[in-house]
């Protein structure tokens, strides 16, 4: 037997609002928790697996997750940012289920490491553009906003390649948006 158990939200008599939240102001969201302890409610479900061989090193492939509502979108996010945020936790966790379902390709998963991970839920409508997330939560934020304000009047409505490059060449970054689709409608 694997051990699974549900979570404690699940074992109430009634779900409310959003399962699986980043982060809240009672510092209970899914980011807000260590990595090992939220990978200990996390089984490697064919997608996650998927996800983390899309973003190991090598790979450089955007992922998208689409579904309805309760599918696990936010989790499988946010499992991918502790995975990243905390290779070594990632690593046992990774090799710890190899070992329990005999799987050593989960063993064989790469695991970036030295990124930025940057998680915003667009739900929670805290920026009005892309780029105020970059310059909000990014390392360099500050200094790629810089480089741009510095552009005087050859300054364009929107930042340019060249002001985002220089930002991520300081440091690279993992972007991980949940609910974009709530935030582009």
């Amino acid at each position: 037997m694997l051990g699974l158990e549900l979570r404690e939200e699940f074992r109430g008599a009634k779900l409310q609002g959003t399962t699986i939240d980043f982060s809240n102001y009672t510092k209970t969201g899914a980011l807000d928790r260590s990595a090992s302890d939220f990978l200990r409610i996390t089984y490697p479900s064919s997608d996650l697996i998927k996800t983390l061989q899309a973003i190991a090193p090598g790979a450089n492939r955007a992922v998208v997750l689409v579904g309805d509502r309760g599918q696990g979108k936010s989790h499988l996010m946010a499992a991918a940012c502790h995975v990243l945020r905390d290779p070594s936790a990632g690593r046992a966790w990774l090799d710890d289920w190899a070992s329990k379902l005999g799987d050593q390709t989960l063993a064989s998963i790469g695991i970036r490491q030295g990124q930025c991970v940057i998680a915003e839920a667009l739900h929670n409508q805290r920026f009005k553009y892309l780029w105020d997330i970059l310059f909000a939560l990014h390392p360099e934020g500050k200094y790629g906003e810089g480089l741009w304000a510095a552009q005087g009047e050859k300054r364009t409505d929107i930042p340019g390649r060249s002001v985002m490059l220089e930002m991520l060449k300081k440091a690279p970054v993992v972007l991980v948006l949940d609910e974009f689709q709530t935030w582009f409608d």
